[in-house]
């Protein structure tokens, strides 16, 4: 987790004056936005070893951010589209479950990224926030 409880002084003027829970809800968004638009698309192969040390990086690389206290991606192996004909498909809105906890002074906010079939939509949302 970042040793960063709060924005700096000089950061925050750039913010309207929002509360510890409205910046770890912002927080979770930011990091949840940025999994999928940067995994999107990427090349992978359903190969366990391959996932396994993928999503490794990707949990590290995304909790260098900023208040980052826990970041957890699944690539559902079940739900890429792998080529037959040359080995390896890309990453799809539907192959990832992704689960973020921020923490923010004195708050905390879970955010959650999954597609919701039901919706036929990857859906971001707060899953958990106090105080």
């Amino acid at each position: 987790m970042s040793r960063l409880e709060r924005h700096p002084e000089s950061a925050l003027k750039l913010f309207a004056e929002m509360s510890d829970r409205e910046h770890a809800i912002f927080e979770a968004g930011i990091c949840l936005a940025s999994i999928l638009h940067q995994l999107i698309g990427l090349p992978v192969k359903a190969d366990e070893e391959f996932l396994e040390n993928l999503v490794e990086v990707a949990q590290r690389s995304f909790s260098l951010q900023p208040f980052r206290a826990d970041v957890r991606i699944k690539i559902l192996k079940d739900r890429l589209k792998i080529s037959k004909s040359y080995g390896y498909g890309v990453i799809s809105p539907e192959s990832l479950d992704v689960r973020v906890e921020v923490r923010y002074g004195e708050a905390r906010a879970v955010g959650r990224l999954r597609y919701v079939d039901e919706l036929d939509y990857p859906l971001m949302y707060v899953e958990e926030v106090n105080p």
